[in-house]
């Protein structure tokens, strides 16, 4: 797959060259043009989408680097560079006109090209939200239907039931929002109804989780799987009262018990279905845990959390913060940026509050950063 991507994007500069060289209508350019049309349509029939991923001077794909990248840093990582493209993302359904409508947004202005692309050729900044109409062009995220579908779901997996299509269908509309550019903050929803607060707050969780997933740098199938893992976080909240769920006053010891048992039940619940990641049970039972060792449930951990349970962590005490309670009024964002500061390097690791900060919250045009797991 690598060498397969690696020969349609030298094709694909090839033309580029070609038409600076030649003129658009050469039989070099065309050849180009059908050589790079004709590669990407191969594995587009084996995957829905492929993505592409600048970083600094290197192209990415997959992880690894392409083995050309000393020819593509001459013409067409630069010119990436210079439009501000952090990502090209090809979709199933591409067409041979999409390519050379890419070709010519690359030799207009920088300023137009994020605000184009085509209807199977997305671009963008990981970790940045730019444009709405892109949102338009791949599908406005609603997040109060999502809340529906995912009450369902909830519901389904309260009766012993298995997570279904439904539920892969909601993931992956939450992590390709995200992918094409979604401005998280403004697509959460505010919570006015404590009843609708667990359902609310899960699908807030997973939005913010996956936008922090993508700016870390992480492949799709890993930002579905954390998403996913996200939405189902906090399952063990269907085995606590809801007396203790919605007390408008400060929980007791015994009560405090009951309610942080949600995170052993949910790894329970989880790992007696089939159909979900491996990451799901273990986010569940460690997004309380602290990077300090700290927090709970109190288990003896040898180092960090796992990634995904940290990520969600981040996303879900910022989301608690910032939405109203039985017990205390939303914080305003500057309170909930200084409570996420003062916990770094206690409660979170400080490169993830950083990054969440800054490309999250207040996305920017900065380069990926990448975490291991």
């Amino acid at each position: 797959m690598i060498e397969r991507m690696d020969k349609a994007i030298l094709a694909f500069q090839a033309a580029a060259t070609a038409r600076r060289l030649y003129g658009v209508d050469h039989a070099v350019v065309k050849r180009q043009v059908d050589l790079a049309f004709e590669t990407l349509t191969a594995m587009l029939a084996e995957r829905k989408e492929l993505r592409v991923v600048r970083l600094e001077q290197a192209i990415v794909f997959e992880d690894v680097e392409l083995p050309s990248n000393v020819y593509l840093a001459e013409v067409l990582t630069p010119r990436l560079a210079t439009h501000g493209i952090e990502w090209l993302e090809f979709r199933s359904g591409l067409a041979r006109a999409e390519l050379v409508t890419l070709l010519d947004q690359l030799e207009r202005a920088p300023a137009e090209l994020l605000r184009s692309g085509t209807a199977h050729i997305k671009v963008g900044r990981l970790g940045h939200s730019d444009a709405a109409d892109k949102l338009e062009q791949g599908g406005t995220l609603a997040v109060d239907d999502t809340v529906s579908q995912f009450r369902e779901i909830w519901g389904g997996l309260r009766g012993g039931g298995r997570p279904d299509e439904k539920l892969s269908d909601l993931v992956e509309s939450i992590r390709l929002a995200v992918a094409v550019g979604a401005d998280v903050c403004k697509q959460l929803a505010e919570v006015k109804n404590h009843d609708e607060y667990t359902f609310v707050h899960t699908v807030n969780v997973a939005i913010l989780s996956a936008a922090l997933g993508e700016a870390v740098g992480m492949r799709p199938n890993q930002v579905f799987d954390l998403t996913l893992a996200a939405l189902l976080h906090d399952v063990g909240k269907q085995r606590t009262p809801l007396a203790i769920l919605n007390k408008p006053g400060r929980l007791d010891d015994g009560e405090r018990k009951q309610m942080e048992q949600h995170t052993t039940a949910g790894a329970a619940i989880l790992l007696a279905r089939s159909g979900v990641p491996d990451v799901a049970p273990i986010v569940a039972m460690e997004h309380h845990a602290n990077v300090d060792g700290t927090g709970y449930p109190n288990l003896r951990r040898v180092g960090k959390p796992h990634l995904a349970s940290q990520i969600v962590h981040v996303a879900d005490v910022f989301d608690a913060l910032r939405t109203n309670r039985p017990y205390r009024a939303a914080m305003d964002d500057a309170k909930v940026r200084s409570i996420l500061m003062e916990g770094a390097g206690k409660a979170f690791d400080t490169s993830l509050v950083d990054l969440f900060l800054d490309r999250v919250v207040s996305p920017r045009a900065n380069g990926p950063r990448r975490m291991s797991a």
